[in-house]
């Protein structure tokens, strides 16, 4: 296992500031929004990720998987869009084609999101806009993806502190990127076979991945020897995880399993024994508070749960989606979004 460390190169200026738009302002009362020509005429059907930011606005991430080209775009819109709106190309305030499908995608600041690519890369795309008179158009500007992943990228996720990246693969790689996407480490393999899923701690620093070999592994990428496995099962490997606090990781398995671990050493593993998903668990989130947890398979099921002193219980499971779940976002502590596959956003009051 080897770790390299590169030096951070310094992002160039965005399009639209060297254009000379206008950076956003909060204060656009008096301005007419107008609909950019440069939105894409649909929106994809795969629906794959949507996160909130703290001012309510949404973003939406879309892949289509069944044509001769994998393709996708980002959809921007502003707080109050119902979900009926959500997937009709007029209601948003901007959007994005991208040259590649999308995996994920989260708001970085207010105004700057960090997507990852089907390609192996992730991509800055900041809000901007033009202002002609009263009349104001917002734009979604992408910088150069940085490709630092020889295969497809299987999971993203930030240090919230910070907004530090970190990326794992279909090739075995581990990166963390800072808030500026240099690469700052990489590790490779970081595991055997396949990495599934990568989830950064509350710590600055620490991290965890999942592989299918049937390990998970927490990183501490000061040390020169980062890593050490917290949890190993052929008969339940892993496929996503999510840390519980600082000394807990949730593991949702290839099964459909649940198991709360306890990373320090001690042995303790709780799986959860009524079994609300048969499938490979996908996707977790948690709610602002971190008092409960959404989870998604490959199903239809949109699955709610607490964790509680080591062991999971279960508040929801709603069936209302007709294919594949893939993104779930909280825009409050009740209020809970989920996107699927098939080209529709639920929301669920919790």
């Amino acid at each position: 296992m080897s770790a390299e460390v590169k030096a951070g190169v310094a992002p160039s200026p965005p399009y639209a500031e060297v254009a000379g738009a206008s950076p956003i302002s909060d204060s656009e009362g008096s301005l007419t929004a107008v609909h950019s020509n440069y939105v894409p005429a649909q929106m994809e059907k795969h629906l794959e990720f949507l996160d909130f930011n703290s001012s309510g606005d949404l973003i939406v991430g879309a892949s289509s998987l069944t044509t001769r080209y994998w393709s996708g775009s980002l959809w921007y819109y502003r707080k109050g869009v119902v979900e009926e709106d959500i997937t009709n190309p007029e209601m948003c305030l901007t959007g994005v084609d991208l040259e590649t499908g999308v995996l994920d995608g989260r708001f970085v600041q207010d105004k700057q999101m960090v997507l990852g690519l089907d390609s192996g890369g992730v991509v800055m795309v900041n809000l901007t806009r033009e202002q002609d008179g009263d009349r104001v158009t917002h734009y979604l500007e992408q910088q150069t993806a940085v490709v630092e992943h020889e295969d497809i990228l299987t999971g993203l996720d930030l240090w919230e502190v910070d907004g530090s990246v970190a990326t794992v693969g279909a090739d075995q790689r581990l990166n963390i990127f800072s808030p500026s996407l240099a690469l700052v480490h990489t590790f490779h393999p970081a595991h055997a076979r396949f990495i599934s899923s990568v989830a950064c701690s509350s710590k600055p620093h620490i991290l965890a991945t999942a592989s299918r070999e049937g390990t998970v592994r927490v990183w501490d990428t000061r040390q020169t020897r980062p890593a050490r496995t917290v949890y190993r099962s052929e008969n339940r490997p892993p496929s996503c995880i999510t840390w519980s606090g600082e000394q807990e990781i949730v593991v949702g398995s290839s099964t459909g399993d649940l198991i709360v671990v306890d990373t320090r050493g001690k042995g303790k593993e709780n799986l959860f024994q009524d079994q609300i998903f048969d499938r490979e668990v996908t996707r977790f989130r948690w709610s602002p508070d971190r008092s409960r947890l959404a989870v998604a398979e490959d199903d239809v099921k949109v699955g709610l749960v607490r964790v509680k002193e080591g062991q999971v219980v279960v508040d929801m499971v709603d069936t209302r989606h007709t294919d594949y779940v893939r993104g779930l976002a909280w825009s409050g502590e009740d209020t809970l979004w989920s996107a699927g596959w098939d080209h529709k956003v639920v929301r669920h009051e919790v």
